[in-house]
């Protein structure tokens, strides 16, 4: 899927999301808030926010929303991966494990787990360079009691010495899942490269070696010398009045005890300052060619007011005419760049700026590197951007006011965040306001972007290396080069290409509330409409989504090929446009599939109709020039080529889906072809898909009808596709495995985890089968990650849910280890399973009423924005054919639900003899393969006999 992010690479949602290492900020002091334009408040924004601190030092801010589907929690203690002792690497991380796992009042380890899950809820936690943060959300009933567990864990944790030998394991297992990330590759070499004595020279995730002495008393000692009261703070979101949330807060969390704990120095000394070009090659997995620049820079947490770290990241990022982006694009150097900071410790926080190189920009390095000062020394020189800055500061302002700030835990664990890290008089709002402009503050971060405070890091195929990373064994070569390529970097060629963004198109003209409208609705052979007014937000906001639906001719294998590089190239060709819409508080995303082109276009007033008539105007008339389609087919064939890199458990999912889906290829299905695609045959199949098909499309939020039968016909217009009879078209359809006869997919895949994933069908898409799905999922998610992962220690990754497919439900199981072969996770995994139905049927009164309670608050989530009710009416209207009761019939048939007919459906659907299912089993080279191996080499020839519905 190609969605817009702030990043065209998304790399700091990819790196932030997979390290949890997010920014931290310590506590400022009121007097020292600056001024932030006054708030205007929704009129439908029931929130009220308290702040307070509690008598041991806790800092707490509340919010009361009556609107919230889950109550939520979370607290965050401001120690992090950077505190482990140097002989304890990842000693931070460990313990976060360890509190879950038992407290003096509640010593069983799953009774926080289980009790949250039982009641519908979640949970999770991250530790980060310098904080570490514990969540969960619930619903509303179970509030209470769940807080009193989940308090327990800062108050009276066991640290059973019987489970820390095995939490170690999970904790090597959660390392061992990236062994195949080049990201966390990336971060290792640079760890290896920082100064020793620095924290962020630590292996922060821990393994079975870092943590080879860390037993109990170990854990115990770094919870006592590290973890106190006044080094935390606590955010309560729920529907709960604030007296009722204070109260919440003081009764559980005010016997957390207060150490009086020195404040921790957080100097920068991780990247002391050098002149030369200190450059680390790294020789990747996959097939990529990625360029990280990193310069550390002061904390831009105490500007949150002027945002000069925002600022300066949306003008690396800027796609238009005069960037960088576009400078290094025409000069055929990159297909992607992106930009982001990391605030890594209240001291000093690091920004990177990083392009996903050409081969071209591969024999280029130095010119790339090159442009990016040239650009950084264009914004020296240029005005302060202050038209930009005050686009960025309307939109952020409207979103304030307007977007859905969201709820459950992570809300909470966001509020948590910013109860410790900015003054706590504006915590909920410091991250997102943008106030006055600071123009010294922006060019104090600008000095910072020079050649002499950067670490730079390559990686690609082939490159030179003479080292070897100690944890994931990655080879690396690192130099550090003075004279003509050191002083290219500090002395730039000036490029008059270079300037300042120019005024937005995308910025909304107006934005007013519409009052409520009636329905029109659109209904022709190639085009169908659904018009849904807000009534329920008021926000002056909306939503159009468009699907196209091609015809059952276009699923092919080569078809599935192109369209990737269509996909590709349409992004592309989208980006400078859709960098002024972001700009303008539009977000859009597109899908390319087999089954249809998906647009969906959010934002402010008019934006997203113009937006969309825009997208919709390019997708048949944007040409690439014969270089530039060279670089980005070169990228998607790297991309291609490094899927069987990909996490097993991931794998696993993708050749799931490839079993049971009439029409799906995977991403290496057509390797042998990539050679031979070009333009031409890419435009020929735009011309193609979008020749015969039909629109279905919604709009919903504060347009008039009128505005949303323009912007509908706009886009199907240009799309400009002959109707096609309904059986023509390309609709799901799903294979539904014959009774005791699964599907086996068996296969040895590269890396050192195996996976293993069943998929059991339930018999129907009944309300009572739905509902009972929904209990059974809820019921075994403890019990069957407790044994699997936390007792038997199979892997990191176990899980359990029940999940859908349109008209298909299926109970889903998956392990990945690096320890066990497939057929071994499938086992034991049948054998913990197998066990679970009788468990269902004996449950108390008492525990079936929490069960179902549980469900029913799951199922009677509110849609929290227009975007999401977009989002539900759309999928209700076209791929549940109308069915605009659906919740409120499962809603029902829940209520008639019994303990025994669930369990005895449990039984039925898993049961040996008579269940329909597909099962995945992937083996790494290191684990003994599975024998009984069906042969799916001709995987379409076998699928093409199979029935389908």
């Amino acid at each position: 899927m190609l969605k817009r992010l702030r990043l065209p690479l998304a790399l700091a949602v990819t790196l932030l999301a997979l390290t949890g290492l997010r920014a931290a900020e310590p506590a400022t002091a009121s007097a020292d808030v600056p001024e932030l334009p006054p708030r205007v408040v929704s009129p439908t924004d029931k929130a009220e926010f308290r702040r307070l601190v509690l008598d041991n030092g806790i800092r707490v801010l509340l919010v009361s929303d009556p609107n919230f589907n889950k109550s939520a929690a979370s607290l965050v203690v401001g120690i992090g991966g950077n505190d482990d002792p140097f002989e304890h690497a990842g000693l931070a991380h460990f313990l976060e494990h360890m509190l879950f796992l038992g407290t003096e009042k509640y010593p069983d380890v799953s009774a926080y787990s289980g009790f949250i899950t039982a009641n519908g809820g979640y949970n999770n936690a991250y530790t980060a360079s310098d904080h570490t943060n514990y969540q969960f959300e619930v619903r509303h009933e179970a509030f209470p009691e769940a807080l009193d567990r989940f308090a327990q864990f800062f108050i009276g944790p066991l640290f059973a010495p019987e489970y820390t030998g095995r939490e170690v394991n999970a904790v090597h297992n959660e390392a061992m899942r990236h062994v195949q990330s080049d990201l966390r590759r990336m971060l290792n070499v640079r760890r290896e490269l920082y100064a020793p004595e620095a924290g962020e020279s630590k292996f922060s995730t821990g393994n079975k070696t870092t943590l080879a002495n860390a037993n109990a008393d170990v854990v115990r000692e770094f919870y006592h010398n590290q973890y106190s009261a006044e080094r935390m703070a606590l955010a309560l979101a729920g529907t709960a009045s604030l007296d009722e949330l204070e109260k919440l807060a003081r009764e559980d969390f005010s016997a957390i005890p207060r150490r009086d704990l020195p404040v921790i120095p957080r100097e920068p000394i991780f990247l002391p300052k050098k002149a030369a070009l200190r450059l680390a090659t790294i020789e990747p997995v996959k097939e990529i060619r990625e360029l990280y620049l990193e310069f550390p820079i002061p904390p831009t947490r105490p500007d949150f007011a002027s945002k000069p770290d925002q600022l300066l990241i949306a003008l690396l990022d800027y796609a238009g005419p005069g960037g960088l982006v576009q400078a290094l694009k025409d000069a055929d150097l990159a297909t992607k760049v992106g930009s982001f900071t990391w605030e890594r410790t209240p001291g000093y926080g690091s920004l990177f700026v990083a392009a996903d190189l050409t081969p071209h920009g591969q024999e280029n390095l130095n010119t790339v590197m090159a442009t990016v000062f040239a650009y950084v020394q264009h914004l020296r020189d240029a005005p302060f951007p202050s038209a930009f800055y005050a686009d960025q500061a309307r939109i952020a302002a409207l979103q304030e006011t307007y977007e859905d700030r969201g709820e459950g835990a992570d809300l909470a664990a966001d509020l948590a965040n910013n109860a410790l890290f900015y003054p706590l008089a504006v915590a909920e709002r410091a991250p997102h306001v943008w106030g006055a402009p600071d123009e010294a503050a922006y060019r104090k971060l600008l000095a910072r972007l020079t050649p002499d405070n950067m670490l730079a890091t390559f990686a690609a195929k082939g490159v030179p290396t003479d080292q070897t990373e100690e944890i994931y064994g990655t080879a690396y070569a690192y130099t550090e080069t003075t004279g003509e390529a050191y002083d290219r970097l500090v002395n730039p060629t000036t490029d008059a290409s270079f300037k300042l963004p120019a005024p937005n198109p995308f910025m909304p003209s107006e934005v007013k509330l519409i009052a409520e409208r009636p329905l029109p609705l659109i209904d022709e052979p190639g085009l169908h409409l659904y018009y849904a007014p807000d009534v329920e937000f008021q926000r002056p906001q909306a939503t159009l989504k468009f699907r196209f639906v091609p015809t059952r001719a276009i699923a092919t294998a080569e078809t599935d090929l192109l369209r990737r590089y269509y996909e590709a190239c349409l992004a592309d060709a989208l980006e400078p446009a859709a960098g002024d819409a972001a700009i303008a508080g539009v977000s859009y995303s597109i899908n390319v599939g087999l089954e249809g082109f998906d647009l969906t276009v959010s934002g402010f007033g008019d934006s997203p109709a113009r937006f969309a008539r825009y997208v919709a105007e390019q997708l048949l008339t944007f040409d690439v020039t014969p270089a530039r389609f060279a670089s980005l087919a070169e990228s998607v064939g790297r991309e291609l080529r490094s899927y069987k890199q990909t996490e097993a458990y991931r794998l696993a999912g993708d050749r799931s889906t490839a079993l049971l889906r009439e029409f799906y290829f995977l991403p290496d299905a057509s390797l042998d072809q990539t050679e031979q695609v070009t333009w031409e045959k890419v435009r020929a199949f735009a011309q193609n898909y979008f020749a015969t098909g039909k629109v279905e499309a919604l709009v919903h939020g504060h347009l008039t009808p009128d505005q949303a039968v323009a912007a509908t016909r706009a886009v199907t217009s240009a799309i400009g596709a002959k109707p096609a009879p309904a059986d023509a078209l390309l609709r799901r359809r799903v294979l539904t495995p014959a009774a005791g006869q699964p599907l086996l997919d068996i296969a040895t895949i590269e890396g050192v985890n195996s996976a293993y994933r069943a998929n059991y069908l339930l018999p129907d898409d009944s309300p009572t089968t739905r509902a009972a799905g929904q209990v059974i999922a809820n019921f075994i998610n403890e019990p069957f990650y407790t044994e699997l992962r936390t007792k038997q220690q199979l892997g990191y990754i176990v899980g359990s849910n029940v999940v859908n497919s349109l008209h298909q439900n299926i109970l889903l199981l998956v392990v990945q280890s690096s320890g066990y072969a497939a057929d071994e996770l499938r086992q034991r995994a049948e054998t913990q399973l197998d066990a679970l139905p009788a468990a269902l049927a004996a449950v108390s009164d008492e525990e079936w009423t929490t069960l179902i309670a549980g469900v029913r608050a799951q199922l009677e989530e509110k849609p929290k924005s227009i975007a999401e009710k977009a989002d539900r009416l759309f999928a209700l209207g076209y791929d549940y054919e109308g069915e605009w009761d659906r919740r409120q019939a499962t809603l029902a048939a829940l209520d008639a639900l019994t303990p025994a007919d669930t369990a005895a459906l449990f039984a039925r659907v898993i049961d040996r003899e008579a269940a329909a299912a597909a099962i995945v089993l992937l083996d790494s080279p290191e684990h003994t393969a599975s024998t009984a191996r069906p042969s799916f080499d001709d995987r379409e020839t076998w699928k093409k006999k199979q029935n389908y519905r």
